[in-house]
């Protein structure tokens, strides 16, 4: 198991439990090697004798017995504390990673490994990897005493075992890389089924289905391309593995009549040496068998590895002097997601306490970046992102995050009440500090109209409400928690007159006597910004005052009039003038 999946402490729990997984096997063979000299005393009508070795043989048994159901469980306490380990793990290093490492799909990925993977890796280690242990335990004496019964047929065992060994190897290799390749065009085709039914509507506006149907049956194709090289891979390696198991047996068989027929060894000893032989073979073919659950546990393992692997948010040894004001000042600074292609360069700019900063430019310029920056989802790969004085990398994320209130577009609701998902911001809130931040938020008009009023459950991710009143709640969020700094994504969707209505007297109180960041969508809110910044290619193009901007025509004067023009245009009307 990787290093630093599991705690050293459990793997060594694992490694004792595993060893006397060993030891039971290791008696139970011993049952074998008793059975021996049973059937040479039975056959030579030496029943006295023969009653012996069967009293001999019933004992080793109960102890074998004993020894096995003692190392189940062991095993079954092991593999718990293997799941509480793993999930421990997995949590205690995912509340470090950095808020823009989590998305849709990490997301998903997540959740399957902490449960289901979880537990699949539990049954696999509980089930087959025990039972593999027993299997090569019992494998080694039972070849040992075949090699005591008759050298020469412990020889040809040997050679046997070993091309059981290479043939069980080779499979896996063909299979591990058939399963990567099926597993990475299961990803390209479930977004590109996703993409698929998402464009359905416009698809079929236009008369584009032939197309797109063309496109899903060549990505269904690679799809069905993969899946069969994967199940020839897995049809291949099977099949090499039971023939190397037939002709293991067949030659231990053909030496053992052989040797009988030559007079190399006696009849007690062919039929001794056939029996082992048989146990021998259903002992290794249980590796074949268990193959391909293993390398699925191992996939898993690499996937937990993976994240445990994400480098963390750094956190300070020592918490830095509290931030003398709620400024926030941008130094030069330079953020990309992937090497060498930047988002954001050298953007500098002041957001001077209590003050309001509209950031605006075309779309992909970086200003949703340029804000989840701001509260540190990543950290800037060059400059500095100051919050009163302080280096924001400095503040420990609880003090930074005490300091600040976000309101994105992409808003999440717990499946909870409503009054619940207010009062995360602030759990020890009054009656009265909820009842006003509901009433700025007019999520008191939610609350009055529907039947069981704050204890209305939202559904998952807030399902249950409209896009309009989850803003709503994600507004009275912010102002319940009353911080000094509001980093804002105002909503670009179209929304109703009574929610558009309600968002704007919102956002207005949120504002108010606060450092405010906001990515502006409304002309309103950027006419009335105390600074603009215009982002253009990840670089700050202009900034100034509305009227400042303006009177200089440039960049930004042009983006204030085709807004206007779009807000001034309606059916009917003809191009705007």
């Amino acid at each position: 198991m990787s290093d630093g999946v599991v705690a050293e402490p459990v793997r060594l729990r694992l490694r004792r439990s595993l060893g006397l997984v060993a030891a039971a096997a290791v008696v139970e063979g011993g049952c074998f090697v008793l059975l021996v000299p049973l059937l040479g005393a039975l056959i030579d009508g030496r029943f006295p004798a023969a009653w012996w070795w069967a009293a001999a043989l019933a004992g080793l048994l109960v102890l074998a017995v004993v020894a096995s159901q003692a190392a189940s469980a062991r095993q079954r306490a092991v593999t718990s504390a293997i799941v509480a380990s793993l999930q421990h793990r997995l949590a205690a290093h995912v509340v470090r990673l950095p808020l823009g490492w989590f998305g849709p799909a990490r997301t998903d990925a997540l959740a399957r490994l902490t449960n289901e993977a979880t537990r699949m890796l539990a049954a696999t280690i509980n089930g087959v990897v025990a039972v593999n242990i027993r299997a090569a335990a019992l494998s080694a004496v039972v070849w040992l005493v075949l090699v005591v019964v008759d050298p020469v047929t412990g020889a040809v065992a040997a050679v046997g075992l070993a091309v059981l060994v290479a043939l069980y190897f080779w499979a896996a290799r063909v299979l591990r890389g058939a399963t990567a390749a099926d597993n990475a065009m299961t990803e390209e085709i479930n977004g590109e089924l996703l993409e698929f039914a998402q464009q359905q509507s416009v698809l079929r506006a236009y008369g584009l289905t032939g197309q797109a149907n063309s496109a899903m049956i060549a990505a269904l194709t690679r799809v069905r391309a993969a899946s069969a090289s994967y199940f020839r891979g897995a049809v291949a390696g099977s099949v090499a593995f039971q023939t190397g198991t037939a002709l293991f047996v067949s030659a231990i068989l053909l030496t053992a009549l052989h040797r009988a027929n030559s007079g190399a060894m006696d009849g007690v000893v062919a039929l001794t040496v056939i029996v082992l032989a048989a146990l021998l073979v259903d002992s290794t073919a249980a590796l074949g068998r268990t193959g391909g659950v293993i390398w699925a546990a191992e996939r898993t393992i690499a996937e937990i590895a993976e994240i445990i692997a994400t480098p963390v948010l750094p956190e300070p040894d020592t918490a830095a002097a509290a931030p003398g004001d709620a400024s926030v000042v941008f130094q030069d600074v330079v953020f990309g997601y992937a090497a060498g292609r930047p988002v954001l360069d050298g953007i500098s700019f002041e957001v001077p306490h209590r003050s309001v900063c509209a950031v605006v430019g075309p779309s992909g310029s970086g200003k949703t970046t340029l804000a989840r920056l701001a509260a540190r989802f990543r950290d800037v790969d060059g400059g500095a992102i100051t919050l009163g004085g302080t280096d924001i990398r400095q503040l420990r994320t609880a003090d930074l995050m005490a300091r600040m209130s976000m309101v994105f577009q992409d808003v999440y609701l717990f499946d909870a009440t409503i009054r619940e998902n207010v009062l995360i911001a602030r759990p020890d809130a009054t009656a009265a500090q909820l009842a006003e931040a509901a009433r700025l938020a007019r999520v008191d008009e939610i609350v009055d109209r529907l039947p069981r009023g704050w204890d209305t459950t939202v559904g998952e991710v807030g399902s249950a409400l409209s896009g309009g009143e989850r803003q709503r709640i994600s507004l009275a969020r912010a102002l319940l928690k009353d911080a000094d700094v509001v980093l804002l994504d105002e909503a670009t969707s179209a929304l109703d007159a009574e929610n558009a209505a309600a968002i704007r007297s919102a956002t207005e109180a949120l504002t108010r006597d606060r450092t405010v960041l906001v990515i502006a969508h409304r002309l309103e809110t950027v006419r009335t910004a105390d600074r603009i910044v215009f982002l253009e290619h990840g670089r700050v193009a202009e900034t100034g005052t509305h009227t400042e901007l303006l009177a200089l025509g440039g960049r930004y004067a042009s983006f204030w009039h085709e807004q206007e023009r779009a807000q001034r245009w309606k059916i009917g009307a003809g191009a705007p003038v």
